[in-house]
């Protein structure tokens, strides 16, 4: 392609850049209160026309144009953002929104005025710029311009059939485990707690980046689309407050991680520019844009999230279908990390309430700790079930009361542990297993010193015992569903403890 002199490119480009420019340099007679959609709608139009022309010129590349294309950036994501933030300041209402720690109507008129300042110094450079470039564009005055907000004075009468939801428990169900689902993608957000001021620079691009708040964002626009596409004006959702709540928090989040992700990006793609280069002058010091973003952007939707999974689970409550199962114990030590943790993943991925069953005894399945617990029952049933074997073979039980010397009490024990392993009834995980730490007590019978080995060996890991006990779980049968799908499988290891594969409807617990 050939290559164009200034004085052409001027001509050619004049004519498109006037309404940015005019409307940019008319800014500066606004009050940011007085600053509506329309006006900041037709300015990002502007803005994303001009920059997509300036692109096509190559004016990115070009030493002389560089700055017009990079204020032209700035005015587009600024512009973006101060819509974004209009649009949630009169939306906020129609949300019913909870209670949080922070007065967000308060923090979000702040950041308005916040960032129309940025537009305004940025609409002071490119106003400049017409200047230095000698772009000479004649400015219309922004009175020329009509940005008029329509002041909405009611609402139309709601006389449309309403939707029948066809299965409006198994959606509301979906759409409020996804939330739960988000809501654990969504620790990257603590990071605002864990920072100071002077360190938030630090945690861009590793742990907070464009690409990551792009990718959540876009997640919780799919499930305000999921709401809007199955539930809204539907039934269901006329007849069950908390759903149209749940959708104006998914909402507020979105919009809030969509500015995040436009303001990171500027970040990361933009602030180097203005640190190294004399040509434009800084339109939001650093500081105080990662303060904008972690303080309001970063911290507001986090505390919407956690605010909104009690009221998702009080969704989960009211719909799920219940059930119980019954599953074995996991062959290798019970319930020990790998199948705790893989249990607790399955029940906190679907956000419902599942309590695991043993005895007389009740575990909450959403927590590895309380899984562990029953580990001590468990034992304490292998063991009993043991004892009863040991008593009844055949080289025990006509001298269980018996007293003999140290080698015989270890040959009788060897003999009777290879019949309980050819049996099945214990495996043993030590290659180099043997008796010789182990020594009959002073005035031990045969029958005491049989279960005292059995009971040290199990406690070292050396041995487990077979069992066929079996547990309760109770909730939600999605929830059952996937747990016994884990336990045919293992609970994802064989009988040594190695890791084996789980199946594809459980691929979610690799996360």
């Amino acid at each position: 392609m050939q290559t164009i002199d200034n004085n052409r490119f001027i001509s050619s480009v004049s004519d498109d850049l006037k309404d940015l420019m005019s409307i940019s340099s008319g800014l500066k007679d606004f009050d940011y209160r007085d600053v509506n959609r329309p006006l900041l709608g037709r300015l990002n139009l502007e803005a994303s026309r001009c920059e997509e022309l300036l692109d096509a010129y190559g004016a990115q590349h070009n030493e002389l144009w560089s700055p017009l294309r990079k204020i032209t950036a700035v005015i587009k994501a600024f512009s973006n953002i101060a819509y974004s933030l209009l649009h949630i300041k009169n939306a906020a209402p129609s949300y019913s929104l909870m209670e949080i720690e922070e007065d967000f109507a308060e923090a979000t008129e702040n950041m308005i005025e916040s960032i129309f300042k940025v537009l305004i110094r940025s609409s002071a450079e490119i106003t400049r710029l017409n200047r230095e470039l000698n772009l000479n564009i004649e400015l219309t005055p922004i009175s020329d311009y009509h940005f008029r907000e329509n002041r909405v004075p009611g609402r139309l009468n709601v006389d449309r059939v309403r939707k029948e939801s066809e299965f409006p428990g198994q959606t509301a169900v979906y759409l409020a485990t996804s939330f739960l689902n988000l809501a654990e993608e969504s620790i990257l957000l603590k990071i605002y707690k864990k920072l100071n001021e002077d360190e938030y620079g630090s945690a861009i691009p590793d742990e907070i980046s464009e690409e990551k708040l792009r990718l959540l964002e876009n997640k919780f626009h799919n499930l305000q689309s999921l709401y809007d596409t199955y539930l809204s004006g539907s039934d269901v959702a006329q007849k069950d407050p908390c759903l149209p709540v749940l959708r104006g928090h998914i909402s507020v989040v979105y919009h809030l991680l969509e500015c995040a992700t436009n303001l990171t990006h500027y970040y990361e793609r933009h602030t180097l520019y203005f640190r190294t280069s004399d040509r434009l002058s800084i339109p939001v010091e650093t500081g105080k844009l990662l303060n904008y973003l972690m303080k309001y952007f970063i911290a507001f939707p986090e505390r919407y999230i956690l605010a909104s999974q009690k009221l998702c689970k009080e969704i989960l409550k009211h719909y799920a279908e219940m059930g119980k199962i019954e599953v074995p114990i996991p062959n290798y030590r019970g319930f020990h990390v790998r199948p705790s943790t893989l249990i607790a993943k399955i029940v906190v991925h679907y956000g419902s309430d599942v309590t695991m069953t043993l005895g007389n005894n009740s575990y909450n399945a959403s927590m590895p700790l309380e899984l562990f617990r029953a580990n001590e029952e468990i034992n304490q049933v292998k063991r009993q079930s043991v004892a009863e074997c040991l008593v009844k073979h055949k080289l025990v039980a006509p001298d269980i009361n018996a007293q003999y010397d140290t080698p015989l009490m270890k040959k009788i024990l060897r003999i009777v542990f290879l019949d309980l392993l050819e049996k099945q009834r214990i495996m043993i995980y030590d290659n180099n297993f043997s008796f010789d730490d182990l020594t009959p007590l002073e005035n031990e019978t045969l029958g005491e010193f049989a279960k005292r080995g059995i009971a040290l060996y199990l406690a070292m890991g050396k041995i487990d015992i077979v069992s066929d006990t079996k547990v309760a779980f109770e909730g939600d049968k999605r929830v059952l569903q996937d747990i016994r799908i884990l336990a045919e499988n293992g609970y994802g290891e064989d009988k040594f403890g190695n890791n084996i594969v789980l199946p594809v409807t459980l691929s979610y617990l690799r996360r």
